[in-house]
């Protein structure tokens, strides 16, 4: 009844593909540009200089100096390390960073992570256990924001401003300054 039919040759058209290897799945794991590569600063590697780029990031390496891909991912490993600014669309941390971190979308600091600086972004996810000194601005109107990505910045943040602002506006004072009365604590329907 549920039996399904299986052919009995395979066509001559028909190839399998070999069983993934641990390297080729941890590749796959990368961010990747649309060419399918992603550039990628290695552990034993060791820069001094500005760091440009226009596809996806990842540092597992040192780098002094700043990194600019702001139209684009950049990843720090949890060996990576970072003295300097760095500008993305979207920024995940696991390393350690000394600088300014600065993304038009998004920035996930990880568990492992160990950040002296600022983070300024609309959107931010902190884990549990990363160390983090400095400061945060979330203002998606921040001007270093603005004025780094001429406007481009991702506005679609759970919490808007201007929310804030109303409900503020709709606050009655006097509902703050009036103490409840008994009457209104305990409440019950008599008889």
């Amino acid at each position: 009844m549920f039996s399904k039919h299986k052919p009995d040759s395979v066509p001559a058209d028909h190839t399998v593909s070999p069983p993934a290897s641990p390297k080729s799945t941890a590749q796959a794991d990368l961010p990747r540009d649309k060419t399918g590569r992603s550039a990628i600063i290695g552990a034993q590697t060791s820069i001094k200089g500005n760091v440009i780029g226009e596809e996806e990031l990842v540092i597992d390496g040192q780098v002094t100096g700043t990194v600019e891909f702001k139209h684009n991912m950049v990843s720090i490993g949890n060996a990576g390390r970072v003295e300097g600014d760095i500008y993305a669309q979207t920024l995940h941390v696991a390393g350690h960073v000394e600088g300014r971190l600065i993304a038009s979308h998004k920035i996930s600091i990880h568990h492992t992570a160990y950040i002296v600086g600022t983070i300024i972004t609309p959107c931010l996810v902190l884990e549990d256990g990363a160390v983090f000194q400095g400061s945060i601005d979330m203002d998606a109107e921040n001007e270093a924001l603005l004025s780094a990505f001429e406007g481009e910045v991702d506005k679609s943040t759970p919490h808007h401003a201007q929310d804030q602002e109303d409900a503020v506006d709709n606050f009655d004072e006097a509902d703050a300054t009036t103490p409840p009365t008994e009457e209104d604590i305990y409440h019950e329907d008599k008889p």
